[in-house]
């Protein structure tokens, strides 16, 4: 069923790019197939040529004056991917590292395999038998033959696409795209301040952690997570229970990291220990530019004044449900639904920590 649906996708990718770039020929099909399938195609060994190359590449469009149409900087590929526009270096505030770093953490997280490559191949294959596509099915095969000889490698635009839209873009993964408001906003304060710290709240299973995740990966930066900092033993009382906001240790966190940040100088704290019930591990800190703290509570009223970037993620009720029992099993949803998802309501509505923040998503 799932190699049906990706058969589906795939063919509305194609038809949706032949429609946007009428002087595709057999030869851009196959590229943005093995896009689709590969990403780039590029093992990057060397992070800051690459970034050369994309500062060289942008110089040549800046020259030539090629610009997308508005809101165009992605084009979806299929598979979780699309192609970025470099244009977007001159249209927003983004950091060209920042472009960099989506291009190689694409390049390094999407292998493709062989054996699905020729299963897209033959959805182009069918599309052509079927009349959905201009070329026909002996035009295909004549260059199939030739490329499957070469060893299937990866594919330039034809010069008829070239001469026509002038492609010049990296692939990227499409969460990039979904939060290109986060980096561009973290780009800017990154300009101007020597510490921004950005914090993550939202609702059980809405993504927090992954956000923060492919945030982190983008840049040099420290990430502080707030489930380090549950309840101490001694801290379980029915009153703290019964405080909005006081299902974790907001204290210590403010007088560990958030004084630790505001110091810039390297600081140390202690990671809570679940099982043990007991301060564990010691993490120690050495200061950098950026530092990223997601989770449940970190939007408390003793901690969001300190932060430069406030990000909510939600997820709706039904789709938090059916996540927290993928990740966390049956017996913990009834805990998460009973006692823990209540309390993080009440806490969003009373201290308003939705309305608070710079950007809110949906269903990360």
């Amino acid at each position: 069923m799932q190699r049906v649906q990706n058969n589906v996708d795939l063919r509305s990718i194609m038809m949706m790019h032949a429609g946007l770039y009428p002087e595709m020929q057999i030869q851009d099909m196959v590229k943005l197939i093995f896009q689709n399938e590969f990403a780039g195609g590029h093992f990057i060994s060397n992070e800051q040529k690459s970034l050369y190359r994309l500062l060289d590449e942008y110089e040549a469009v800046r020259q030539a004056g090629k610009r997308p149409g508005a809101g165009s900087f992605f084009t979806d590929i299929g598979n979780g991917l699309c192609r970025l526009d470099i244009s977007v270096l001159g249209d927003t505030d983004i950091n060209p590292s920042t472009v960099n770093r989506f291009f190689i953490n694409t390049a390094k997280e999407v292998e493709g395999r062989m054996e699905s490559f020729e299963e897209k191949l033959d959805v182009l294959r069918q599309c052509c038998i079927n009349g959905d596509l201009k070329y026909s099915l002996e035009e295909l095969e004549a260059y199939l033959d030739d490329y499957r000889r070469e060893g299937y490698p990866p594919v330039s635009h034809s010069e008829i696409y070239r001469d026509a839209y002038s492609p010049a873009y990296r692939i990227v993964k499409s969460d990039y795209r979904k939060h290109l408001k986060i980096f561009l906003a973290i780009d800017s304060l990154m300009r101007s301040k020597k510490s921004v710290v950005v914090a993550i709240d939202g609702n059980s299973g809405a993504g927090k952690s992954t956000l923060a995740a492919l945030i982190a990966d983008v840049y040099d930066c420290n990430l502080f997570h707030m489930d380090d900092f549950f309840l101490r033993p001694e801290q379980r009382t029915e009153d703290r229970f019964k405080e909005t906001g006081g299902f974790v240790d907001y204290e210590r966190f403010y007088q560990e990291v958030i004084q630790g940040l505001k110091s810039r100088k390297p600081f140390s704290y202690r990671v809570f220990d679940c099982r043990q019930m007991a301060l564990g591990e010691v993490v120690r800190v050495e200061p950098k530019q950026l530092s990223i703290i997601e989770g449940s509570y970190s939007m408390h009223p003793t901690l969001a004044v300190s932060y430069d970037l406030k990000i909510f993620v939600h997820v709706n009720a039904m789709e938090q449900e059916r996540r927290i029992l993928k990740r966390n099993g049956k017996e913990m949803l009834k805990r998460f639904l009973n006692e823990w998802i209540p309390r993080e309501n009440r806490y969003f509505e009373e201290m308003g920590i939705r309305e608070q923040c710079h950007l809110v998503f949906e269903n990360c």
